[in-house]
């Protein structure tokens, strides 16, 4: 119990200097040391969870978790197209690790494909009627956004029917972490507003530690 609390309370300070340095505008390549160890952490308890908790599926979700963490290692550059594709790729492999994992883990629910595909449809709209444009990057988003609609569609599933505190962890978190998702694409592509971009961080990572934690809960 005391290492997790020790974890909690690491990882909330880490997000806090995040979010700090998001509200006085320190760039992404100024934020990434930071950025960096939070990512390292939620890696490492990752694993940790893997190790002790017998789950026969925990090296999918560490597989996942590591991708996420590339994601955020690329991004840390993404005023260069070439990383900015990278990071996108990175996390379109977590959404899909993450995403078996739901499946291996806790089943598939068909109601799931309801709301994936109300958000495809929304997703879709949106760009037809320019409320936002991927501009030269459409082919590599819109993959991310199935993806990560798909991950964060199976997760609400997950939690709304948790039977355990370890699924609903892990439910939240997915759900969580595709929440994030709109806001980061809306703040890049639509609303240029600081606080969009930091309720971006505040869903993402708490995300990540809850699909972390829900191995060792």
């Amino acid at each position: 119990m005391a290492l997790k609390i020790a974890i909690i309370v690491l990882y909330s300070l880490l997000t806090v200097t995040l979010m700090i340095l998001k509200w006085f505008k320190v760039g992404s390549r100024g934020r990434g040391a930071v950025k960096m160890i939070t990512a390292a952490l939620f890696v490492a308890v990752g694993i940790y969870g893997c190790v002790i908790s017998g789950n026969v599926y925990g090296y999918v979700l560490a597989i996942g978790l590591f991708f996420a963490s590339l994601g955020d290692l690329f991004l840390v550059f993404m005023n260069k197209r070439v990383w900015f594709v990278a990071g996108v790729l990175s996390f379109s492999c977590a959404s899909l690790v993450l995403s078996c994992y739901s499946v291996l883990s806790y089943g598939f629910r068909w109601w799931a494909t309801i709301i994936f595909a109300i958000f495809c449809v929304i997703n879709v709209l949106c760009q037809l009627f320019k409320v936002y444009d991927y501009g030269s990057n459409i082919v590599y988003l819109n993959i991310y956004t199935v993806l990560v609609g798909v991950c964060g569609s199976l997760g609400l599933s997950v939690a709304v029917t948790a039977a355990s505190a370890s699924a609903l962890m892990f439910g939240l978190g997915c759900f969580m972490y595709f929440a994030s998702d709109i806001c980061l694409g809306l703040y890049l592509f639509k609303f240029k507003f600081r606080a969009v971009d930091m309720v971006n961080s505040l869903l993402y990572f708490p995300a990540m530690l809850l699909i972390a934690m829900s191995l060792i809960i």
